[in-house]
């Protein structure tokens, strides 16, 4: 189980009292990433992105916010768009098939940050491996 700190409370608390979305998870690193409960997302977003808008200046970070869905092959779908690529689930492997360099380049990133930061997430919830082919 993960603890949050201070830091993690506040953004989640700020986020939640502005959109009345409810936050199941945050992740603060260069961008602030919140995970939100499913149907939710709507009311994140807010007309025309201005809640997106006003938590970023608040926050003086970019923040992304992705809609938690409880089978894994849609979660992931979630964290990857806007990329489409085909997801498949054997056993304990997700296999995320990618037919452009340049998506697999995105899904990757540098030194595989941005792979090891989505097996992150996913692993909060679900016991299974990501693999990008």
């Amino acid at each position: 189980m993960r603890k949050f700190n201070k830091q993690t409370i506040d953004c989640i608390n700020l986020f939640e009292n502005l959109t009345k979305a409810r936050v199941k998870d945050c992740f603060i690193d260069s961008i602030v990433i919140f995970i939100i409960e499913e149907g939710d997302i709507g009311k994140a977003v807010g007309r025309k992105g201005r809640n997106v808008i006003m938590v970023s200046k608040l926050l003086k970070k970019k923040i992304r916010l992705i809609e938690f869905n409880n089978d894994v092959e849609s979660f992931i779908k979630n964290i990857i768009y806007p990329i489409e690529g085909k997801i498949y689930k054997e056993d304990n492997l997700v296999s995320i098939e990618l037919n452009k360099t340049a998506d697999k380049a995105s899904v990757i990133g540098r030194d595989r940050k941005n792979l090891h930061e989505l097996q992150e997430i996913v692993s909060k919830y679900f016991d299974v491996k990501i693999k990008v082919i």
